[in-house]
């Protein structure tokens, strides 16, 4: 009886030489891809985030702020509220002859988004008055030092400026200092107004000097 010839599992060297080039092609793309993802983990590792630092204006609670991309607070969206209290910050509205009353104001963001607002020092105006008169005037003052400083103004959030001693005097044209005339007192009632960036305080801050 006869026997079948055998068939041959042996390929063709040009098959081999195919199936080698695919695969060194393969290995080399896989090596493509992998060297662009380290690139690239490796450029955004390195370029710093859209982010400036600025410091917060002389005085103002906490060190410094990130200020991101965005919009200025609109006008009209930032509340200001004049305070009267001693030198911790801590309201009082009524004084005795040895108090030195201290003034201050808060900023409020109503907007729903953080946005930037300058309250530096050469922008911010305290006034004194008794009734319609004027009493002090910051802008009696020197303000030659004063400057802008934008910030970033958290939405919904509230921030104080440090309290300011007024030295219960008069401010006129040559300043507004001890060396001015002295205020009367003995239950004598002033009210307080700020200004900050154009904004004026939403209340008049009432407090007496005995």
């Amino acid at each position: 009886m006869s026997q079948l010839p055998r068939s041959s599992n042996k390929l063709a060297p040009e098959i081999y030489r195919r199936r080698r080039i695919a695969f060194l092609v393969i290995l080399a793309i896989l090596a493509a891809l992998i060297w662009a993802g380290v690139n690239a983990v490796s450029s955004l590792l390195a370029t710093p985030a859209p982010e400036q630092e600025i410091e917060l204006p002389e005085g103002m609670a906490g060190s410094s702020v990130v200020v991101e991309p965005g919009q200025t607070c609109p006008a009209g969206t930032v509340v200001v509220e004049a305070q009267v209290g001693d030198s911790s910050g801590t309201n009082n509205l009524t004084f005795g002859s040895a108090d030195t009353p201290h003034i201050w104001f808060t900023l409020t963001n109503t907007n729903s988004v953080d946005c930037t607002f300058n309250a530096g020092s050469k922008v911010q105006y305290f006034t004194i008055l008794s009734g319609s008169e004027q009493i002090w005037s910051s802008k009696q003052c020197d303000r030659s030092a004063l400057e802008d400083a934008q910030m970033l103004l958290v939405a919904s959030a509230t921030i104080s400026s440090p309290p300011l001693p007024w030295e219960k005097v008069f401010s006129s044209a040559t300043g507004c200092g001890v060396d001015q005339a002295p205020v009367i007192t003995g239950g004598a009632s002033y009210h307080l107004r700020v200004e900050v960036n154009g904004e004026l305080s939403s209340n008049k801050q009432q407090f007496v000097l005995n």
